[in-house]
């Protein structure tokens, strides 16, 4: 079988969790004797060649121009029968097209895989809720707060500069290339269930969780004398919704008599936004330097060294969430997790199981969780005990590759 993934970033360029789960699917395929894999990840354009919208990096591995905002979702690049991605469709002519996402790539390619590759099964992973939502598709409101269901009347409170009917046209413009997809993966029950009160067809929507790489369990950390299981750590892009400022929040509030307490921030990603959030995070970071060390970006081969030094995995999102990759790496290398207990992420982590949950958006809550945590005796050994095994690999690229041949 020969099946072409596409992904809104190439993980060389970009360090989000969906880019590396494509790229995962991606090479996990193409070791299986009798498959051939192809991957295409989106690049910025100066990335490319001059005048090339498609470029080879490495046997069957390219970058593909693009660049699309939220409400439009339309590419950039030439769709007709002789631009570079309609040449390389007919080049691979694959059995199987997966698009992991379709932000940035736009949703346009959708229909030109259809319409020149009418024999492969067309396969869209959804990751968040761009489709529903217009504010980055992580469906809380402009002022920050929580957003439940999606209609065109209520993204018009949030984005008054586009009228209802522009943000039903939109809804629509969606579906008519959401017809082309024979059938959708959602990686959380949570998200799944979302889109199926949207409108789209239960029937044609899978569950199925994300690949992650193979990896051995860590042994627990190693205490000195009178030393608990203080140590924690984020990983993660730090964004305005991923939480880090109410996580540092949380931290500052601790009691300075709680001792050998700490916070390691591992991840960048603050140059992408707008010099308000800048600030607030780099006195954030100044003003907490007892409890909270930023170290900056990390490779995924650098992760199971870096959980080595940690006991527990703390996440702060303020959105819903999908199905955080670092739960899964957390769990795969024996690590609990504290989060909010909020979407797929309370799916995800069971409370006083795999782990810990927080009241959501509350630093006050969270910072109680987290001494709890620190003190409680045999807390994080119970939880480590119970700890769920992630998928095998080899059985989520089975999965796939199932669902690729059935019709």
């Amino acid at each position: 079988m020969r099946v072409l993934i596409l992904s809104h970033g190439h993980p060389r360029f970009s360090k989000g969790g969906g880019e590396f789960a494509a790229y995962a699917l991606y090479r996990g395929i193409d070791a299986r004797v009798g498959e051939e894999a192809f991957f295409i990840g989106r690049a910025p354009t100066a990335f490319l060649a001059a005048g090339s919208e498609v470029m080879a990096i490495a046997p069957r591995e390219y970058l593909i121009a693009g660049q699309t905002d939220a409400m439009g979702l339309q590419t950039g690049i030439r769709l007709d029968d002789g631009g570079d991605f309609a040449t390389l469709l007919r080049t691979i002519n694959p059995d199987a097209i997966h698009f992991h996402h379709y932000l940035h790539l736009g949703l346009e390619l959708i229909r030109v895989a259809r319409r020149l590759c009418p024999h492969a099964k067309i396969v869209l992973t959804l990751h968040e809720f761009m489709a529903l939502c217009v504010h980055n598709g992580q469906m809380i409101k402009t002022n920050h707060s929580l957003c439940f269901h999606s209609n065109p009347l209520d993204c018009h409170q949030c984005f008054p500069e586009h009228p209802v009917n522009e943000l039903f046209l939109r809804e629509r413009y969606i579906k008519s290339f959401f017809a082309q997809v024979d059938c959708f993966i959602a990686p959380s029950h949570f998200l799944a269930r979302r889109y199926v009160d949207w409108g789209l067809p239960a029937e044609r929507l899978h569950e199925q969780e994300n690949l992650i790489a193979d990896m051995p369990r860590l042994p627990d950390r190693p205490l000195t004398e009178g030393e608990t299981r203080g140590r924690f750590a984020y990983f993660g892009q730090l964004t305005p919704y991923k939480g880090v400022d109410l996580l540092i929040d949380a931290f500052s509030r601790l009691p300075k008599s709680l001792k050998g307490v700490s916070l390691d921030i591992y991840g960048g990603g603050l140059e992408h936004f707008d010099e308000k959030f800048r600030r607030r995070m780099q006195e954030l970071f100044d003003a907490n330097p007892r409890r909270v060390r930023w170290h900056g970006i990390y490779s995924p081969e650098e992760l199971p060294g870096l959980m080595a030094s940690i006991d527990w995995v703390v996440m702060g999102s303020i959105w819903w969430e999908n199905s955080p990759l670092v739960i899964q790496e957390a769990f795969r290398l024996g690590r609990p997790v504290i989060c909010p207990n909020l979407g797929g992420m309370a799916e995800k982590v069971a409370h006083e199981v795999s782990g810990l949950h927080f009241r959501a958006r509350d630093p006050l809550d969270l910072a109680e969780t987290v001494r709890r945590a620190a003190t409680e005796p045999g807390l994080w050994e119970r939880l480590v005990a119970d700890l769920p095994k992630p998928p095998a690999p080899e059985d989520v690229v089975g999965a796939h590759l199932a669902l690729y041949g059935s019709r």
